[in-house]
């Protein structure tokens, strides 16, 4: 019997494929049972405002926005109120003269729209105050050293910018990067200043550890050649000459083999007393096990250097260690913790 599929069935397919999300329904009309779209939420303006740059006209301002449940092709629109828009997601504008401006900022997507009016009425007077103001994050979300520090200005009513990082180092970048090299505590000065000289200041103390001393491996996606499918592997961890574990015997119909901790890694998969400023390796051996009586066949070797872990700030996720000289369709995507 030929199988009919409606318009609408085939909508509310391309919808889940797209969307994801549905449940069930019986059809009252013709008794099929057909899966139906249960919409995800639509788009919602968290927070939404300027930052002026200027403490007299013209007044240089940066809008920013932060929008929730972002899906599909996004779209943002801004009226300033002075007779110019822009489709720029987080636009800078410049008001040539003072008063007080009518800001609509609006979001769309294929599911939804959502709208945020509000009054820039700082630059009424046309003077606005110097308020020194800086956020930070640290990169990798971790503040081991040598730590990354990424700082947000949000100085409002000056145009120069002065930072003095307690490390003896200084940017007059907006929002600067700073490596902190070595452990201790931080204060961190950011100076604000207009055009006609008024200033303002703020510190902010920035905390940097000691380097971590044990890496956890938290999995490790094994990719080989696909002549090597149904085959039995296992993986060998050593910090330099020294075996420190190995996997579970694992086989596999495809390829990446997905190893993870503590399941699959019952040998071991921490590195402890790790030295970063000695380079160090971690290495790690993939073998295709022969059976008790025959020794284990060596695959592939990948090697990760301590100095690696730590030019890049302690990653979380190393993608793609590959062999030397390069096996085409061989390397390990590895994930590790501190």
């Amino acid at each position: 019997m030929p199988v009919r599929i409606s318009k609408s069935i085939s909508f509310f397919l391309l919808a889940i494929l797209l969307f994801g999300g549905s449940s069930c329904r019986k059809d009252e009309f013709s008794g099929w049972t057909q899966r139906y779209l249960v919409s995800p939420p639509g788009l919602k303006i968290v927070k939404s405002g300027i930052i002026i740059k200027n403490c007299k006209a013209p007044f240089p301002v940066s809008f920013y926005q932060e929008v929730e449940n972002l899906r599909g092709t996004v779209s943002y629109f801004w009226d300033f109120g002075d007779g110019k828009t822009s489709l720029d997601k987080s636009p800078n504008h410049i008001y040539d003269s003072a008063g007080t401006y009518k800001v609509t900022f609006i979001v769309r997507n294929q599911i939804s729209s959502d709208t945020s009016i509000f009054q820039v009425a700082e630059m009424a007077t046309g003077s606005v105050p110097v308020k020194a103001a800086f956020s930070y994050s640290h990169f990798n979300n971790n503040n081991y050293a040598p730590a990354k520090v990424v700082f947000q200005n949000s100085t409002s009513g000056a145009n120069q910018f002065k930072w003095y990082f307690g490390d003896n180092d200084e940017s007059n970048n907006d929002s600067p990067e700073h490596v902190f090299q070595n452990p201790g505590t931080y204060n961190v000065k950011l100076v604000g200043t207009c055009t006609d000289g008024s200033s303002s200041e703020v510190i902010q103390q920035v905390f940097v550890i000691p380097p971590p001393q044990r890496i956890v491996i938290d999995s490790l996606n094994l990719m080989l050649p696909s002549n090597f499918k149904n085959n039995r592997v296992f993986v060998d961890f050593y910090k330099n000459s020294q075996l420190l574990g190995s996997t579970a015997i694992l086989s596999t119909s495809s390829f990446p083999l997905k190893l993870k901790r503590p399941r699959d890694f019952p040998g071991g998969y921490i590195f402890d007393q790790v030295q970063f400023t000695q380079n160090e390796a971690l290495i790690f051996r993939a073998f295709q096990d022969n059976g008790p009586n025959v020794p284990p066949l060596l695959i592939a070797e990948f090697l990760l250097s301590t100095s690696a872990i730590r030019s890049a700030f302690y990653p979380r996720v190393f993608f793609q260690l590959e062999t030397v000289p390069r096996v085409t369709d061989t390397f390990v995507d590895l994930y590790i913790n501190y």
